[in-house]
């Protein structure tokens, strides 16, 4: 808004001045027609002159001389012509003209040569003539003095104009300017208190506007947008975080209290087994008890691995496979390269990569029917990527799937910023679950 009102204040000056130059245009028109009208008079006068030396010249010798009688109807030709161009330059008026034009026809010489009536004529003429020519340089003299004038006033005028228009113009140009900048500072200022809110935690956002009409109002959209899908995300990793950690509780709690007494009612009845009465009673019941701390042992693993807080993922993954492989026929196999072994992830992103294998290595053992199962873990420069493949009959996962176990994938999957995809085995039949986990490269000093 304020360059455009700048460059319209500047177009009027240039108007102003375009129309100040064209009056001056048009006195140095009226100037050089005074002039041409000057040189016109100046040269009737001398054809007139010329005119009366060759009459005075033919009273003396009156002796026909064909050359003086062609030149001197060329002088006539050229007085009339000059006559005629001074009236177009010169304002003369009508009355008078018509009389200049008579008095000129009277030295025609196709009517006769009469050196009396020529000399007659001259007399007449010249003084109208130096009349004229007295006029045209007197007005020119004027107009010449006044273009001069004019031309001082042009150029003082022009410079008090341009300083006082330039000067109004840079004030409402720094004026709109401030305007405009307290406004949209105003809007940035918002948006600015939004994100602040949302990074301490509070709910509040700006208002997404209805209609986006400059980057501002996109800006003001995209925040809204990112900061509704963070918070999404947040909730869902707080979700999760809370039933890790409530699991993690009711493991410990399993394990220091129910897991305990347990083994204290196992020792008691293994102590019973001396006694040769019940021994095949004891025997049973201990059996039974056993079962039930060995179950009681893989919900408390389920719930929260002990291997994964101890020994880390690549171990936890592998004890994952072996307790699935006692109870079952799955050929499973594992393998961990070097530099996948080597990573220091965070906890977090350990757990969360713990229980998306676990889900697709259990949807394999419940639905996939297979007889061969194997877990890769591997990693690149900046890549991790962990593959369970199986060659079962085959899955197809649907983005609208409702599974609960895909949504926990997909969720976990989505907090820690992973891609996955579900494409056929490399087997004869099956399905192949891959996960991409792009990492953090370490910072390099410079050298």
């Amino acid at each position: 808004m304020a360059p455009a009102t700048v460059l319209l204040i500047a177009g009027l000056l240039l108007i102003f001045m375009q129309y100040t130059y064209w009056d001056l245009s048009v006195k140095r028109r009226q100037a050089s027609d005074l002039g041409k009208s000057f040189i016109a008079l100046a040269e009737a006068d001398l054809a007139a002159k010329r005119i009366q030396g060759l009459a005075l010249a033919l009273r003396h010798n009156f002796a026909i001389d064909a050359n003086r009688l062609e030149e001197m109807d060329m002088l006539y030709s050229h007085l009339a012509d000059a006559l005629e161009r001074s009236a177009d330059y010169l304002d003369i008026e009508p009355e008078r003209l018509l009389s200049l034009r008579s008095i000129v026809a009277k030295l025609n010489p196709e009517e006769g040569v009469d050196t009396d009536r020529f000399l007659a004529t001259l007399d007449i003429l010249r003084p109208q003539l130096m009349h004229l020519i007295e006029k045209a340089r007197s007005q020119r003299g004027k107009l010449k003095s006044l273009r001069n004038q004019s031309m001082d006033e042009l150029v003082a005028r022009t410079t008090l104009v341009s300083l006082v228009v330039m000067s109004v113009a840079i004030i409402i140009g720094i004026l709109l300017s401030w305007f405009f900048s307290r406004r949209i500072l105003r809007r940035i200022q918002v948006i600015s208190h939004g994100a602040n809110n949302l990074l301490r935690g509070e709910s509040s956002q700006t208002d997404s506007p209805e209609t986006i009409s400059d980057e501002l109002d996109d800006l003001t959209v995209s925040l809204n947008t990112m900061a509704e899908k963070l918070v999404r995300v947040v909730g869902a990793e707080k979700l999760l975080q809370g039933a890790e950690d409530e699991r993690r509780r009711i493991a410990r709690d399993l394990h220091d209290q129910t897991l305990a007494d347990l083994s204290n009612v196992l020792r008691d009845i293994q102590s019973l087994k001396q006694d040769n009465s019940c021994h095949d009673a004891v025997e049973e019941l201990e059996t039974r008890l056993q079962g039930t701390i060995n179950n009681l042992r893989e919900v408390m693993d389920d719930l929260h691995p002990q291997t994964l807080d101890v020994l880390g993922l690549t171990a936890a993954l592998e004890a994952h496979l072996a307790s699935h492989e006692k109870n079952s026929s799955v050929e499973t196999n594992f393998f961990a390269s070097s530099a996948a072994e080597e990573l220091d992830l965070p906890k977090t992103t350990q757990l969360q990569l713990y229980r998306i294998v676990s889900e697709a290595v259990h949807n394999v053992y419940k639905h996939a029917d297979a007889t061969r199962l194997e877990l890769t873990f591997d990693c690149t420069d900046n890549e991790l990527i962990l593959t369970v493949e199986d060659n079962g009959r085959g899955f197809e996962a649907r983005p609208d799937s409702s599974g609960r176990g895909l949504h926990n994938i997909q969720e976990r999957a989505r907090i820690i910023g992973a891609l996955y995809i579900w494409k056929p085995s490399r087997f004869s039949s099956g399905t192949c679950f891959e996960l991409s986990l792009p990492l953090q490269q370490p910072a390099t000093s410079p050298n």
